[in-house]
């Protein structure tokens, strides 16, 4: 019987790539079928997974936010690595490896919902008597899964396209360009501290939980590496990602370039993921009724304000980088 071979693309030497693929395709299907955490609501203890969050929401008739879930968290995982892996074995023509590895790696974050969505939960559960949380292996496979693919779709794009010279900005409004530095500073250290959320539940202790104590209530509950995680994605890459964006508007305001700084800002944007963050707050508002009762607090609302006004300004200087 002849024997299938798989031939990578001679554009790919080595095996790191493949060994990074095969690596977070297999704890992918791992994650899937294992449970993210164990849930107990007074003396009855379920575990949470994937399959179970779609499935709530379907039952509820969030029909949206279900089809949200499925193609984030489980679909686009491994279309990310079907991508990867046709661009590795040459089964993509070389004019449209660019195109393919920008999409995957630009969205690939958002596969992170359902990894967010478990820290709310575990936040809200702390130090509990009526109600708690553990995490689980599975959780902890996942977000090795969506790390690695993001890594190695970062590495692959590098190789695919060429560095452009880097275009000058505009920046003829100082009183506007220093005004929104400041906003952007005091919005971004004020969604980090404010509660976004306030337990609304008779039985459970009323503590506010913002970003830092989330990330205070994963540690203390076991999940180091989650908590590691969440303070990189949630904390360290958003504010390096603004100070290079604050620094960039000062070094061009005085007519340079500034283009090492502008490629830090966009790499460290790429790892921040406060919107994937607020998101999963929203299918949380919807989707945890009934695991504890919460109504929003102020820091919902200067994070939902930060993104409306740092995205755009990221965005405009990425384009021109």
């Amino acid at each position: 019987m002849r024997k299938l071979r798989l031939r990578l693309s001679p554009r790919w030497p080595g095996a790191f790539t493949p060994c990074m693929l095969t690596l977070s395709f297999v704890l992918n299907v791992i994650a899937l079928r294992m449970p993210f955490m164990d849930l107990r609501s007074g003396l009855s203890t379920e575990p949470y997974s994937l399959k179970a969050s779609v499935q709530l929401l379907w039952e509820s008739d969030l029909y949206v936010l279900a089809i949200v879930v499925v193609a984030f968290s489980i679909l686009f995982p491994f279309v990310k690595l079907g991508v990867m892996a046709a661009v590795l074995l040459g089964g993509v023509r070389p004019a449209y490896e660019p195109r393919l590895l920008a999409f995957v790696e630009r969205f690939g974050k958002w596969s992170m919902l359902d990894v967010f969505l478990v820290c709310i939960m575990l936040a809200l559960a702390n130090d509990q008597f009526w109600i708690d949380a553990k995490p689980r292996p599975g959780l902890l496979c996942f977000t090795a899964a969506i790390v690695i693919s993001m890594l190695t779709s970062r590495h692959m794009l590098a190789r695919v396209v060429p560095r452009a010279p880097h275009g000058e900005l505009d920046l003829r409004h100082p009183f506007w360009l220093t005004a929104g530095q400041i906003l952007l500073l005091f919005l971004l250290v004020a969604s980090l501290f404010v509660p976004f959320l306030k337990i609304d539940d008779w039985l459970l202790d009323d503590h506010p939980v913002s970003i830092l104590s989330s990330i205070q209530g994963l540690w203390s509950s076991g999940a180091q590496p989650l908590a590691a995680i969440a303070a990189l994605f949630l904390v360290v890459a958003p504010l390096l990602s603004a100070l290079a964006v604050i620094l960039v508007i000062r070094i061009a305001r005085r007519g340079r370039t500034a283009g090492t700084l502008r490629e830090f800002a966009q790499f460290s944007r790429h790892w921040a993921m406060l919107d994937v963050f607020a998101l999963a707050l929203g299918i949380f508002l919807v989707e945890g009724r009934e695991f504890v009762r919460t109504e929003l607090s102020w820091g919902a609302f200067l994070l939902v304000g930060l993104l409306a006004f740092y995205w755009p300004v990221a965005n405009w200087i990425e384009r021109r980088a």
